[in-house]
């Protein structure tokens, strides 16, 4: 009886340690996720003497790996989950609820102690300062805009008619994903230091891609584990834009508008013409409404939207039926598609809200979304045209300072 009454005693105490650590988590994430909207100051600062070398010393572990070290875990983390499931229904169906318990609090311990390192390595980027990208300051005349546009779409056209193409007409890439990967990784070298992490891991290729084709994703970025994924069935006009961009997670670049800010420079002022006709291809659209934004009259913008090469246009035509084509068709395979990527899209519309994107999954746009066009009730005397007053995008800026410098 005095063993028995000592286990109990024994058990007790151990669960009331486990959930007391399970408390001081929950306290430690709060206080995390309240502290890092203090100072935009503060949280450069965590990312800068903590998030940077972590990065610097896991990024070059699963660099080394020839396989997702990502993609590994999850699979281990379903297997155990699965493992931990028919273990406690075996202790319930024993009557043993105080090992149930005890491994309920060392499965919500467990999954505290990631979402806490996790918020100190992704939560804070998300409230540091802006990246610096380079935007043009110039004021410029509009017909200066229409002739820059239509320099880089006399770029693109050119582009589009060196590269091999398959059947369908999709660009095929002169790059395997390894190869992209270390392309983008010397491009990154160009960005400043200061703020971006030193080191850029490596991005790799995700074995079971088709279950991100099914939540119409096309990368991950798990930032603890310093190591972009892409899905490798995505159109290859996307995969380098892809990339790109998760690794801007990786160099410190959360905020996912921004992300593709970065991702659009590195992209679209590399000296490969591949990479830049990527640029283009993902970009193009949010720099062609420049062309006479300030005014009613579209002459020059038809002119040179319909100037874009037909290989443009079908590869643009191509990449749009393979996002919206599969939720489209009938029967179980569209039903289970449209419910993943339902239940995905909400996930992430949550994830980017708590971390103060107050647009959610909006925010892929914020870079491209942020200019304006406004009535200024005035008319040109000359032409009896509206004026309007013009403030080009991020994106746009940026594309005239890449017209700068070259």
């Amino acid at each position: 009886m005095r063993y028995t009454y000592l286990m109990e005693r024994k058990k007790k105490k151990e669960l009331i340690v486990l959930a007391s650590v399970a408390g001081g988590l929950i306290v430690t994430l709060i206080l995390l996720m309240w502290i890092r909207t203090l100072s935009s100051s503060f949280s450069d600062f965590v990312c800068r003497y903590v998030s940077r070398p972590w990065i610097f010393i896991i990024g070059h572990i699963t660099s080394a790996l020839p396989f997702s070290l990502f993609e590994f875990c999850v699979i281990a983390v379903i297997i155990a989950a699965i493992a931990l499931f028919v273990l406690m229904i075996k202790s319930l169906i024993r009557n043993k609820c105080a090992a149930v318990l005890k491994w309920m609090c060392v499965t919500v311990i467990c999954a505290l102690s990631v979402f806490n390192f996790y918020t100190l390595t992704v939560g804070f980027p998300y409230y540091r300062p802006a990246a610096p990208v380079p935007q043009s300051q110039t004021e410029y005349e509009p017909q200066d805009v229409t002739e820059m546009v239509r320099c880089f779409a006399n770029d693109y056209n050119a582009l589009a008619l060196k590269f091999e193409r398959d059947s369908a007409g999709n660009v095929i890439s002169p790059y395997s994903v390894r190869e992209l990967s270390e392309k983008l990784q010397n491009e990154y070298k160009r960005l400043d230091g200061e703020y971006f992490y030193s080191y850029t891991p490596k991005a790799k290729g995700l074995i079971n891609s088709w279950f991100l084709t099914l939540n119409n994703i096309s990368g991950i970025t798990f930032v603890p584990l310093g190591e972009p994924t892409v899905n490798k069935d995505i159109p290859p006009s996307d995969i380098a834009q892809t990339m790109a961009h998760e690794m801007a997670h990786a160099k410190g670049v959360m905020r996912e508008g921004e992300a593709n800010f970065v991702a659009y420079y590195i992209l679209l002022s590399s000296d490969d013409d591949y990479l830049r006709y990527c640029g283009y291809f993902s970009c193009f659209s949010a720099l062609l409404p420049a062309v006479n934004a300030n005014s009613s009259i579209k002459t020059d913008y038809e002119e040179i939207r319909k100037s874009l090469a037909p290989q443009i246009l079908t590869e643009q035509r191509n990449a749009f039926k393979f996002w919206n084509d599969k939720s489209a068709q009938p029967g179980f395979a569209g039903w289970l598609n449209r419910t993943f990527e339902k239940i995905g899209g909400f996930i992430n519309d949550l994830f980017l809200k708590s971390n103060g994107a107050e647009n959610g999954s909006g925010s892929y746009t914020d870079k491209v979304t942020d200019g304006s066009v406004s009535d200024t009730g005035q008319t040109n005397p000359d032409t009896g045209e509206i004026i309007y007053d013009v403030k080009y995008s991020s994106v746009q800026k940026m594309f005239f300072a890449i017209y700068e410098m070259r």
